[in-house]
């Protein structure tokens, strides 16, 4: 047990040192945003992805097994220390736990995450005494984070009508989902994005060439998490159109989204029209789905039924009469045709006697 609790620790802070190494540039951002000063997020970025390196190290060596679990129980607790703090102040900063794979808002759900994690760490720094304790301890923390996991998410699922909003955009405009419906009567792709993402960054560009060549069939809306500085930079960087500024993320929450960049296609009878994606591909997949050519809307759909279902009787009545006229004038024309026949008997009699 013991054994199998190092090398999942180990695992789980390499591929995180791995991801943050990956995220260079984005990783200063995400340590200023949880209140620490900027210039002091390069050093410190550097700083936290050598001590998770040489913490995976040490659970890996049997010798140093200890003082990895230790190393991984202290990290751990500061990370519970830095979200509890933000979230206090109201603010749910990006964790990007795992670097530019996808960038999460933190909450209670992250808490108990590393709660999780870190009652697996204590597992191991005992050396696997007290193990009802710790099993005890990591069975709360993986309930409560299934369960806000679960909270969280799918609230808004495909075919449900999708909530409004009111954000401002990068010049200071508040955009309503109806106001971006009444611009471009046409699908609108909801595109979440955050400024301390490194994956958001590399997305964008591509964002931009979608809205210019795609402006007449498809609505292309970014939702950026950062300031309005941050959002008129990205605008002004990558040429981008329809840029919101939600500071707080609550849209994001809103919508029962956990990660950056994410997106959800909305029809035009504000019907989600497909399960949101995430990350650059799916993202890609689903503006490619709203390109395709649809059918008729939900409601022209059914009022193309109401009124096929109110025409049928009418249609199978109008048959029913023109049937019985068509028999009629048969027998009109029987009728006829034997006077005329008979009156020509009658004048043939009379020809014979004379």
């Amino acid at each position: 047990m013991v054994l199998a609790a190092r090398l999942v620790l180990a695992a789980v802070f390499g591929v995180a040192g791995i991801a943050k190494l990956m995220d260079r540039e984005g990783l200063p951002r995400t340590i200023a945003s949880f209140g620490l000063p900027a210039r002091t997020g390069k050093p410190l970025g550097y700083l936290l992805i050598s001590c998770e390196f040489v913490t995976a190290l040490a659970l890996i060596v049997n010798p140093w097994a200890r003082i990895g679990a230790l190393g991984a129980l202290g990290l751990l607790l500061t990370f519970c220390l830095a979200i509890v703090v933000s979230i206090a102040r109201g603010r749910t900063p990006d964790c990007h736990c795992f670097g530019g794979l996808r960038a999460t808002p933190v909450g209670w759900a992250t808490l108990a995450r590393n709660g999780l994690l870190a009652a697996t760490a204590g597992f191991v720094a005992t050396d696997g005494r007290a193990p009802w304790f710790f099993t005890g301890l990591g069975t709360i923390a993986a309930t409560c984070w299934v369960v806000l996991e679960l909270k969280r998410s799918g609230k808004v699922r495909p075919g449900m009508v999708t909530p409004g909003f009111s954000l401002p955009d990068a010049t200071g405009k508040v955009w309503t989902l109806d106001k971006l419906f009444a611009a471009a009567h046409q699908p609108l792709l909801l595109l979440f994005t955050d400024h301390a993402c490194g994956a958001c960054d590399a997305l964008l560009p591509q964002v931009a060439r979608w809205q210019q060549a795609h402006a007449e069939r498809l609505t292309i809306a970014i939702v950026n998490g950062g300031t309005s500085a941050d959002s008129v930079a990205l605008s002004r960087e990558h040429g981008l159109r329809n840029l919101l500024v939600d500071e707080d993320r609550m849209l994001l929450t809103t919508y029962g989204l956990t990660a950056t960049p994410s997106a959800m296609l909305i029809d035009t009878d504000r019907i989600l029209a497909a399960a949101p994606a995430a990350g650059a591909a799916e993202i890609a997949d689903l503006v490619t789905r709203a390109l395709q050519p649809r059918g008729r809307s939900t409601i022209a759909r059914r009022a193309l039924l109401f009124a096929s279902a109110t025409m049928v009787p009418t249609v199978i009545s109008t048959r029913a009469m023109a049937r019985g006229v068509t028999q009629g004038g048969c027998k009109f024309r029987d009728r006829v045709v034997r006077p005329r026949s008979a009156g020509v008997d009658v004048a043939t009699a009379q020809a014979r006697d004379r």
